[in-house]
């Protein structure tokens, strides 16, 4: 009886068979979000690594080598393959995460693919979390509260929220791509600060401390983070009684402060810049600002009505805002400002996700910072958390039972069915480098690079006259692009065109002389073609400028052929230590070193050996071209 008595004092009264099915109620929904989310996103474990996937996860060596977690926090993103200093990109958490996957899935795709969809999952709880902190909704109540029945969670504005969160199709990249960690484990982190210092009350519990260190690794994942003290300002402006300028409030703020002061020093170390290296683009001052506009007007235009989703999306900067597509953005821009200015009074939940929207997509509108295209879906990620809760607001306050809630709930049903059907659909066009890019030049014909990297995975795939049509194509649009000539080079040496294929890695070293490969593609087409002088010149240029163990390899066969035979071993032995595991290699060495002892023995110089050489194809790290 003393056990039992005790059991619902703690509970407030309660019998044991209620807090069981509280507790039903408060999971049920979590465990509904979770499971949705996965089954929306279970066609992507099915993907393989692409474009960048090879550069930050198989070429990583940083990941495999827990004594380098320090050089990730000190350098670049990209220090694993040489960036220079001036790389924009300062995100430690990245090379983190891969670490961690490394070390629980090796080189398993599909092990990568799962952490984002378990990142976009545990997202989607979030948004049910925080949803039903704005609103006061009964599924914030915890065991042992009063709660509502399961089912009638299911149709409330949290739930919606997050099913329209963990469904929309403007998602896919960021969460199908292993490339996109970087943008759902910012959001991961985000949110939880932002939930946790929701729960904290505006007092400095443990539930504070942890928002601040989940904002601090927020932050460490993406630059966006750093728009978090914005909305929790905001949120206390809108929702809380406190003056945001009270000293209660300034030192709740000023911790935050404290860790963006931290972060921007490191930052600075690491970097050389907050922003040093600045977008290739030729905009005047004036066309950045201008084109801010009707860039976030397709931003928005993609979140209302995500359809024809595209990879690489053309932009055409205007000149002028007077102009159709500069009034229509302003008009967008105005409007937008003007649910801000309305919602603030009338509807808090509104003006937050509004702010949610826009602050969070403010860091893409920074055009300068951008290297490469100015208009990425994946940077829609974090935004959608706010458009979801916009439209599941509307929600609030409506009347159980009315037919205005009734109706909204179905249309909101079918949305959720819609864009899940949507997404899933597009996670089969990012299955493999093909199936991406044939959709996407499909979709913008006249843009260069999907046309260089569907020649790419087409080459890949051993289909030569397909990809040689797409990089003749490439460059009648950019014919100075010395990576189409290169590729081209390849494609055209498979079809042992060897003079053709001559020209074009002789064109790609005029346009860039500082790529090693290009010098080893050339000095082996000369050599297929009989100029073997020619050949070792551009070989030995390849291993000076970064040693190779197929270079030295080939450097080995040209001296053997001609009968050099201590030049052809040390270069074998050099290609051995390189690749231990390459037989071939040891074949070529092992060779050498019996000739040679059989000349010195008095033995005959044995002629009709064949030494062994790789064919050259393009392989998959190379997937990522260095243009974008």
């Amino acid at each position: 009886m003393k056990k039992e008595k005790s059991t619902i004092n703690k509970f407030d009264g309660k019998a044991p068979a209620q807090i069981s099915g509280q507790w039903t109620a408060f999971l049920f929904p979590l465990i509904s979000i979770l499971v949705v989310s996965v089954l929306i996103y279970y066609r992507a474990l099915e993907s393989g690594f692409i474009l960048d996937d090879y550069s930050q996860v198989l070429k990583n060596h940083l990941i495999r080598d827990l004594s380098r977690i320090p050089e990730i926090f000190l350098r670049s993103a990209w220090v694993f393959e040489g960036a220079p200093p001036t790389s924009n990109y300062y995100r430690p958490m990245l090379n983190l995460i891969y670490m961690f996957t490394y070390y629980f899935f090796g080189y398993q795709a599909w092990g990568y693919h799962l952490v984002n969809v378990l990142f976009h999952a545990c997202n989607a709880v979030l948004v049910f979390l925080i949803m039903t902190k704005l609103t006061g909704s009964q599924a914030d109540k915890l065991p042992g509260q009063q709660v509502g029945n399961p089912v009638s969670v299911l149709f409330s504005p949290p739930f919606i929220a997050a099913l329209l969160f963990a469904s929309h199709p403007i998602n896919t990249e960021a969460v199908t791509w292993i490339a996109g960690v970087s943008d759902v484990s910012l959001a991961f982190f985000y949110l939880l600060s932002f939930y946790l210092y929701l729960i904290s009350g505006g007092t400095y519990s443990r539930y504070y401390v942890l928002s601040v260190i989940a904002f601090l690794l927020a932050i460490l994942c993406k630059e966006p983070g750093l728009t978090l003290p914005g909305i929790l300002i905001l949120y206390d402006y809108a929702f809380s009684k406190k003056k945001i300028w009270s000293p209660d409030s300034l030192k709740k703020y000023a911790v935050y402060i404290i860790v963006v002061c931290g972060y921007f020093a490191l930052r600075l170390y690491a970097l050389g810049g907050l922003s040093p290296f600045k977008s290739v683009g030729k905009f005047s001052n004036v066309q950045y600002v201008i084109n801010v506009f009707p860039i976030f007007a397709q931003y928005l235009y993609k979140l209302v009505l995500p359809v024809n989703l595209n990879f690489w999306h053309t932009y055409s900067p205007i000149t002028s805002l007077v102009s159709t597509e500069g009034i229509w953005s302003l008009l967008v821009a105005a409007i937008f400002i003007c649910f801000l200015i309305v919602s603030v009074k009338k509807n808090r939940v509104m003006f937050i996700s509004l702010m949610l929207i826009a602050m969070t997509l403010a860091p893409a509108l920074y055009l300068k910072g951008i290297v490469g295209k100015l208009f990425s879906e994946r940077y829609l990620y974090l935004p959608s958390v706010g458009f979801a809760i916009l439209l599941s607001s509307l929600l609030v306050r409506r009347k159980p039972g009315s037919i205005v809630k009734t109706g909204l709930i179905t249309v909101f049903t079918c949305l959720i069915i819609i864009y899940s059907l949507g997404t899933i659909s597009r996670n089969a066009t990012w299955k493999d480098e093909y199936s991406l890019f044939a959709d996407t030049v499909t979709k913008s014909p006249d843009s260069v690079v999907p046309r260089l990297e569907l020649g790419n995975a087409l080459l890949l795939k051993g289909r030569l006259d397909e990809a040689i049509a797409q990089y003749n194509t490439a460059l009648r649009m950019e014919p100075n692009l010395y990576v189409i000539h290169h590729h081209l080079g390849l494609a055209l040496e498979g079809k042992n065109r060897l003079y053709e294929a001559i020209e074009q890695y002789q064109v790609a070293i005029n346009l860039n002389s500082r790529r090693p490969q290009i010098y080893e593609d050339l000095g082996r087409a000369l050599a297929k073609a009989g100029f073997r002088d020619l050949a070792v010149k551009n070989l030995e240029t390849s291993v000076q400028m970064m040693p190779g163990s197929s270079g030295y390899n080939l450097l080995g066969v040209m001296y053997a052929q001609q009968g050099q035979l201590d030049k052809a071993i040390e270069y074998f032995r050099r290609a051995v230590s390189l690749s231990p595991s390459q037989t071939s290699y040891k074949r070529n060495l092992a060779e050498a070193d019996r000739i040679k002892e059989s000349l010195l023995s008095g033995g005959s110089h044995v002629l009709d050996y064949r030494w062994e050489y790789e064919e050259r194809t393009l392989t998959g790290a190379e997937m990522f071209s260095f243009i974008w």
